[in-house]
């Protein structure tokens, strides 16, 4: 995929920027986190904001596909385009996953994560249903992306395991927080059960056409629980 994206993708979209490059790393850790926060995609098991268990140990593939995008600043290829974190896939002949992943976090509950994004220089509303929205048309872009150029479709379609994934990290407001009342503490187990229900141990599969249509699955996860590549 690294080469595909720098000769057939470029290629495809008529794309004339030199020196462009793939940011990539590889694993075969039993457990390990990926981050968009870090240098380094590929982070110490619960350290990042999603989780994977890889039991199986498969050779896994990440490539920063923000950071490829980011690269064609400028060009109008580039200009407005959606995009998610990053591409995960193993190498191996098996070629069972290839995720295509996309972080975000919210404070307090996950309730916070469907909350309206609003432009704050004229109070336009962007996404009406919030980060669940926006990650949606961030992962399904994508996908329009790479499916649209017929090296990169016939690359992605030898997989038997294709994921559209969103992962999420609930975090404190402040790291001096006071120790919560009795009903804070109520209110924060309700919605740790809702978020349960929502996500499961490895991600709740739902309906999202634009991915579903395009011969992916849609999953959302919480770093709470842990992804199988089992």
């Amino acid at each position: 995929m690294n080469k595909l994206l720098t000769t057939a993708l470029t290629s495809f979209y008529n794309i004339k920027r030199g020196g462009v490059s793939i940011k990539s790393e590889t694993t075969t850790e039993v457990k390990f986190d990926l981050s968009d926060e870090s240098p380094m995609a590929i982070v110490s098991y619960r350290a990042g904001n999603v989780s994977f268990s890889n039991s199986a140990q498969r050779q896994m593939m990440v490539i920063h596909y923000e950071n490829f995008l980011n690269q064609l600043a400028g060009t109008s290829f580039e200009k407005g385009r959606k995009r998610c974190d990053f591409l995960l896939y193993e190498t191996s002949q098996e070629k069972k996953y290839i995720i295509l992943n996309e972080q975000t976090s919210t404070l307090k509950t996950v309730s916070n994560l469907s909350k309206p994004i609003i432009r704050k220089k004229n109070g336009q509303i962007l996404f009406k249903g919030g980060k669940y929205e926006k990650v949606e048309l961030q992962l399904s872009e994508t996908l329009n992306t790479l499916l649209s150029v017929p090296k990169c479709k016939q690359f992605i379609e030898q997989y038997s395991h294709k994921i559209c994934l969103m992962s999420y990290l609930i975090k404190e407001d402040s790291p001096n927080k006071e120790v919560p009342s009795k009903a804070q503490s109520v209110f924060s187990s309700r919605y740790k059960k809702i978020e349960s229900r929502e996500t499961g141990e490895n991600g709740a599969i739902l309906a999202c056409p634009a991915i579903n249509s395009q011969g992916f699955e849609y999953r959302r996860i919480s770093h709470e629980y842990t992804f199988s590549l089992a």
